[in-house]
């Protein structure tokens, strides 16, 4: 058994990876609270009897979605009719979050399954509740406390309800190496615990247990073959008319702002236009616009310096469904607060121009799907005359 746990930690351990998203939250905090139930000699009178209550606490850095170390602290009981006793159990683990690595590319981090392995030290103490003619006690009323070693394996569930909170259950099967006495005995135990977690550092960060493997790990360099001799440019003439393509409808949403605006002279005060942009984008998990938004930005601003004919400019900034809802909001507003940021350096009236954020509530397309959640992660102007 010993062998067996020794080798399932040292396997989770070594699934790591060297290139990752640095800039996340790995920190976190657990208490809980449960049952316990040892296979302890002598034994109580029924199940309730042999049944306990136990706590604990564990501190844990989440080295990436996949697998986690950190150090646990537990508290159990065995108050029992005819023995009480306890045992502190301090110990290193390994936790491997099952769901990321059997489903890299879900969708969604919230609910996650895990494997955990531990060892350490425990240390019990125990007192003889049985009467002086049995063969456990002989009159003993105490033992002292003894150092016995500790291994365990479990399994357990946990959802994250926001970014700072996430509730579980937690399973262990927990085996102890425990010198003979002529007083007690055990060998094993088995605890049942709710636990409630605490993720350390997610003021502006997300947290790695809220990602899923494809969120926290960037995709590959494609791999460049060069065959001798084999030259096919089906590839590149591929990503050149998408290039070409993406190109031509960036071009025919600007000109068709451009006429709208125009339009406006001819229409009466208050009419609104609207306008919606999935091209105007921004680095991963940040407000910072990217090089190629700052271009149609700028034909933005030309359109409405070149054409006086409105009054008040809406910015509405929209995000996907990727991560938690309360952050996306938050993100969605800084992405609009940029983009009117960047317009008022190009010559619009900062007092003119006003910023909603919708976060993730109002998606045009499918979140199920990667052009959708492109389509949804877009900047809409509405102008007013």
């Amino acid at each position: 058994m010993k062998k067996l746990f020794l080798t399932v930690m040292i396997i989770a351990s070594a699934i790591t990876y060297t290139s990752a998203q640095t800039d996340a939250a790995h920190w976190s905090f657990a208490l809980k609270g449960g049952v316990d139930y040892f296979n302890i000699n002598p034994a109580g009178d029924d199940f309730i009897d042999n049944a306990s209550w136990g706590a604990g606490a564990a501190l844990e850095y989440t080295i990436n979605p996949i697998v986690g170390v950190g150090l646990n602290l537990d508290y159990l009981n065995f108050n029992r009719s005819t023995i009480k006793g306890k045992t502190i159990d301090p110990s290193f683990f390994t936790s491997v979050n099952l769901s990321n690595l059997l489903f890299p590319k879900r969708n969604s981090a919230k609910l996650n399954f895990y494997a955990n392995f531990g060892g350490g030290v425990s240390l019990p103490s125990y007192s003889d509740y049985v009467a002086p003619t049995t063969t456990y006690a002989r009159g003993m009323s105490a033992m002292p406390t003894k150092t016995n070693a500790l291994a365990y394996t479990g399994a357990s569930m946990e959802y994250n309800l926001g970014r700072v909170v996430a509730l579980g259950l937690d399973y262990t099967y927990r085996g102890y190496i425990t010198p003979l006495t002529n007083v007690v005995e055990y060998n094993d135990a088995n605890t049942l615990m709710a636990t409630l977690r605490f993720k350390l550092g997610t003021g502006s960060k997300t947290h790695v247990r809220d990602m899923t493997t494809a969120d926290y790990f960037p995709a590959p360099a494609p791999v460049i073959q060069h065959v001798e001799n084999a030259f096919d440019p089906s590839a590149i003439n591929s990503r050149l008319d998408a290039l070409d393509k993406a190109g031509m409808d960036i071009q025919n949403r600007l000109k068709n702002l451009e006429d709208a605006v125009k339009g406006l002279k001819d229409k009466e005060e208050g009419s609104m236009i609207s306008a919606s942009f999935d091209n105007i984008e921004f680095d991963f998990n940040s407000a910072k616009l990217t090089d190629a938004s700052l271009v149609i930005l700028d034909n933005v601003a030309a359109i409405l310096r070149d054409n006086q004919t409105w009054s008040k400019l809406n910015i509405n900034g929209h995000t996907d469904n990727v991560g938690p809802d309360a952050y996306n909001q938050t993100l969605s507003e800084k992405r609009a607060n940029s983009v009117r940021d960047y317009l008022a350096k190009k010559g619009l009236s900062m007092a003119a121009m006003l910023t909603n954020g919708f976060g993730e509530s109002k998606p045009i397309a499918d979140n199920a799907t990667v052009a959708g959640r492109q389509a949804n992660r877009r900047v809409e102007f509405e102008i007013t005359k």
